[in-house]
């Protein structure tokens, strides 16, 4: 397998700083010439200049590696995304009646709000029930999750930004972050340090599932092989 990420910033844009993430994964099985026995080689290096004999655990090391330096390039290009697109619309302002006072109350709407107001404006509501979301704009994803017997596709992972300007709770009042491991099973009032937290703990939970994922085909492996 071969795998070679680089991402840079464009020097044209002010907003952006140059930086660049590479990454050379390089993994085969070849036959040891003096020996005959099947090897296992790895490499990152572009000339293959580290080639060396590994095992599987190596490997599996070197891939979380990788696997985090697309991270990084993935974030360059959200990053640069995120500088050279044109800004959007000023976030919308708006104007309800708070139901315990009868006051009027006036709301900016965060970046990307995706909430739809128009009751509150309409009716009387209480201000602690008002909150702008700015959905996950990817495609939801689902898996079979069997909670009752039969397995039921619920989503997961998905992250939203809220605020809730009027909430009792001071991290709310500010956009903060929500992320859904599991439909209607939340992780709330993350702040940036506490969503890369997140990030950081589901990056070491998939090392661990590809790590099972190899022992899952050997297992089987000896298992079919031991009924033949």
């Amino acid at each position: 397998m071969n795998t070679k990420v680089q991402a840079e910033a464009s020097t044209g844009t002010p907003a952006v700083q140059d930086q660049s993430s590479t990454t050379i994964f390089h993994v085969e099985t070849m036959t040891d010439l003096d020996t005959g026995q099947p090897t296992l080689v790895s490499s990152t290096q572009g000339n293959h200049g580290d080639l060396q004999v590994v095992t599987a655990d190596q490997v599996l090391n070197e891939a979380g590696k990788a696997h985090k330096k697309i991270d990084d390039a993935v974030r360059l290009a959200l990053q640069f995304q995120a500088a050279t697109t044109p800004t959007p619309p000023a976030p919308t302002t708006w104007t309800f009646t708070d139901r315990d006072t009868g006051a009027h109350r006036t709301v900016t709407c965060i970046a990307g709000c995706t909430t739809d107001h128009q009751h509150s404006i309409d009716n009387p509501v209480f201000s602690e029930d008002v909150y702008c979301w700015n959905t996950d704009s990817s495609e939801p994803r689902t898996l079979p999750v069997n909670e009752t017997g039969t397995p039921e596709d619920l989503y997961v992972l998905s992250t939203v930004i809220a605020c809730e300007p009027f909430s009792d709770k001071p991290a709310r009042r500010i956009p903060h972050a929500r992320v859904e491991i599991l439909e209607d099973h939340f992780i709330e009032d993350l702040d940036p340090d506490g969503l890369q937290a997140v990030i950081g703990t589901v990056e070491q939970r998939l090392t661990a599932m590809r790590q099972r994922h190899a022992e899952l085909i050997r297992i089987r492996n000896e298992h079919l092989g031991r009924q033949a």
